[in-house]
């Protein structure tokens, strides 16, 4: 709009400027020769007095100084002249007509003339100033000051136009993000519903979408949740059976009792799991604002994990840690660390150690958890993906070497409800790395 504003103020002072010239260019043909003659008439009569006395009554009054010249070119009152008032002269002589020859900032208008007795003349006004000659200029602080008028109306008007196309797409952005950050309440505001746009269309297509993925989030973890519940009773009934049942076994059939018990127990963890990522992911489990040491929590998980490592020839070790501080809930801030780790007990090569570190972030504002084993690693493509409910890779981590596909979609979302992050990357050198990172702030 500036630029638009611009070009338009250019153009109108371009186009008053041309027609100024051509307003000059008429005067000066129309109003030259009778000054030009009154010149001839009181020089022919009264000689140089008259001639000096008439133009000592006109300074001031006009922007211009005239010059009398005879046939031979000589000016009548001896005062020297410019080269440009000698070009007017000598083109009006030979034109006999009105002559405007253009200088520098003003511009001179040659006449021929014959006086009442017939003595030829040329009559040359030198004037000091582009622009009319015969009435007043506009001074130039005028028109900078209604340059800068134009501007500021143009600039308000901008604004106005900029911050009502902009707003409402500004709160779109924000209840976007809002939602990609797991809000499923995010909603754009009733006022940038009012309009009669396409921006106000926008944003109720993007409500109704909302209310429709909370719907379906919730939806979705009422039935786990159900399921889970409802699953526990028959598993409890299931487990008083198999009690009784093994008081009265014979030896042949306690080794398939056993097994039933060993994959009860395996269903019992699998609810464990679904009712606890249920309750992370609906905002119900309440996080208690207790000081945890993390240094002291990951070293408790590493004593856990090295002790079920032992019995199947691995080891866990704890590499670096830092004292540190944050407020949170113990328990699943444990729980968290504690599924990474077992992971990586479970996956890494026989006679090799699970390496655990605390570090602080680069600027300080977080501490990280980093558990690495040496296992098989994950292929790049699911590196994104093996935080979701239920997800196994194919290759090594499938449903008969590992758990349910729970664990790390735990820990995924305790960490995200303390404010922190999960990423995982392979190791140049072999196997997983698993990073929790925590604001310490």
């Amino acid at each position: 709009m500036a630029l638009v504003s611009l070009t338009l103020i250019l153009s109108s002072v371009w186009s008053a400027s041309r027609t100024s010239r051509e307003r000059d260019e008429a005067i000066d043909r129309a109003m030259t020769p009778l000054i030009a003659d009154n010149f001839a008439d009181v020089y022919d009569r009264d000689g140089k007095r008259g001639l000096e006395e008439l133009m000592a009554r006109g300074r001031g009054t006009f922007p211009w100084r005239p010059f009398l010249f005879d046939r031979t070119g000589h000016e009548v009152l001896d005062r020297s002249v410019s080269p440009a008032v000698v070009e007017a002269f000598h083109r009006a002589l030979l034109s006999r007509q009105t002559e405007i020859v253009e200088q520098g900032d003003g511009r001179c208008v040659g006449q021929y003339i014959l006086a009442n007795s017939g003595t030829p003349y040329v009559l040359v006004l030198e004037m000091n100033r582009r622009g009319s000659g015969w009435g007043p200029q506009v001074p130039s602080h005028v028109q900078a000051l209604q340059f800068l008028l134009v501007l500021l109306i143009v600039g308000l008007i901008s604004l106005w136009i900029t911050r009502h196309i902009t707003l409402p797409m500004v709160q779109l952005r924000a209840a976007a993000n809002q939602l990609a950050r797991g809000d499923l309440s995010a909603r754009v505001r009733p006022e940038s519903l009012h309009r009669k746009d396409e921006l106000a269309s926008l944003g109720r297509d993007f409500n109704y979408m909302a209310e429709q993925i909370e719907l379906l989030m919730n939806a979705q973890r009422r039935l786990i949740a159900d399921i889970s519940h409802e699953l526990r009773s028959p598993l409890a009934r299931l487990s008083v059976a198999l009690g009784l049942a093994h008081r009265t076994v014979n030896p042949e059939t306690r080794a398939s009792l056993h097994r039933i018990e060993r994959e009860a127990h395996r269903l019992n963890e699998l609810i464990g799991g679904l009712l606890n990522l249920a309750r992370l992911e609906s905002g119900t489990e309440r996080l208690e604002q207790e000081s945890v040491r993390l240094d002291e929590l990951v070293q408790s998980v590493a004593d856990d994990a090295a002790f079920e490592a032992a019995s199947h020839q691995r080891g866990v070790r704890v590499l670096s840690t830092f004292v540190c501080r944050r407020k949170g809930n113990t328990q699943l801030l444990r729980s968290a660390i504690e599924n990474v780790a077992r992971n990586a007990v479970h996956y890494t090569a026989a006679g090799t150690e699970v390496e655990i570190s605390l570090h602080p972030w680069a600027d300080g504002s977080s501490a990280v958890i980093a558990i690495r084993d040496h296992g098989p690693g994950v292929p790049e493509a699911a590196l994104h993906t093996i935080f979701e409910p239920f997800f196994r890779v194919d290759d090594a981590r499938d449903r008969f070497s590992g758990g349910a596909g729970l664990g790390l979609s735990i820990t995924d979302r305790v960490i995200r409800a303390h404010g922190g992050a999960v990423r995982a990357h392979n190791h140049p050198e072999g196997g997983l790395v698993v990073e929790l990172s925590l604001p310490l702030a």
